[in-house]
């Protein structure tokens, strides 16, 4: 009976996704992993407004799924994970406020994966950057690819943070690490991840397996990983996140219509056009 239930809630899923989710993949598999892939390859899996709607629903759809114990976020395609928000939509050209009302659906994506009720994970199968540090940070745990590139750049573009990811990364490593990271703005490889603690492991391309990769922890009863997601969001201090991470998104939004935004995105612009 729970084998039947189970394959009706991934037929649902399967249903439901490919009518309404075009950016955005998620797959259940038996084994219970549940895979949500960030599916704009040809854009480097940039986040658009339509792709951070589908991320939300299918966070929602995972969480139904009453026998998944492990969720993991990748990337579609071998050159990025994802590299932030699309300059198309997210161009220097907008207000304060409308920057703020763009963004602010990505802080409710990545809030809704740091209280996921089972160990999330980031499978990093190229660089991160910008936002896409923001999204992987939200992750419980990232693995990622010994060549990969991984940054929290917004500083470059006279920005910070624009989706509360610099709140949660201040929980996931130390502060002094987080905060250096953050003012540095530069793009670090996968050694210097890995050792300051945002990376928890670095893998080859061909052992980026989730099944695998995630044995140890698929072997754990569901009210195990329960029980240990639990005490690690006790740990995390939680209460508050939600409003630390708008104030941050607010910030960002009044930082929009800076000089050196607005000169940060044309550079960029004139230069893909070049």
């Amino acid at each position: 009976m729970q084998k039947k239930i189970f394959a009706n809630i991934m037929d649902y899923i399967t249903r439901k996704g490919s009518k309404r989710m075009e950016q955005v993949t998620l797959t259940v598999h038996n084994y219970g992993c549940a895979v949500i892939t960030l599916n704009r390859p040809d854009k480097m899996n940039a986040v658009t407004k339509q792709m951070a709607e589908e991320l939300l629903e299918a966070i929602e759809q995972a969480r139904t799924v009453e026998h998944v114990k492990c969720l993991v976020i990748r990337g579609a395609g071998d050159r990025a994970f994802c590299t932030g928000g699309d300059l198309t939509e997210l161009h220097g050209d907008l207000t304060s406020e409308e920057a703020y009302h763009v963004l602010s659906p990505m802080k409710q994506v990545l809030h809704e994966l740091v209280c996921f009720p089972v160990p999330t994970f980031a499978f990093l199968n190229g660089q991160a950057r910008g936002g896409g540090c923001e999204i992987a940070t939200a992750c419980d745990f990232r693995y990622g690819l010994a060549d990969g590139s991984y940054g929290f750049v917004q500083g470059q573009l006279g920005i910070t943070p624009g989706w509360g990811g610099g709140e949660i990364l201040y929980k996931r490593i130390s502060s002094n690490a987080a905060a250096h990271w953050l003012m540095d703005a530069k793009m670090y490889t996968a050694a210097r991840a890995l050792e300051i603690g945002w990376l928890h492991k670095i893998v080859d391309k061909q052992d980026m397996d989730e099944k695998e990769l995630l044995r140890p922890f698929l072997e754990k009863s569901l009210e195990q990983l329960h029980v240990f997601k639990q005490q690690y969001v006790q740990r995390l201090a939680l209460d508050g996140l939600s409003q630390q991470m708008d104030e941050e998104v607010q910030q960002c939004a009044r930082l929009w219509e800076s000089e050196g935004h607005v000169e940060a995105v044309r550079r960029f612009t004139s230069s893909r056009k070049n």
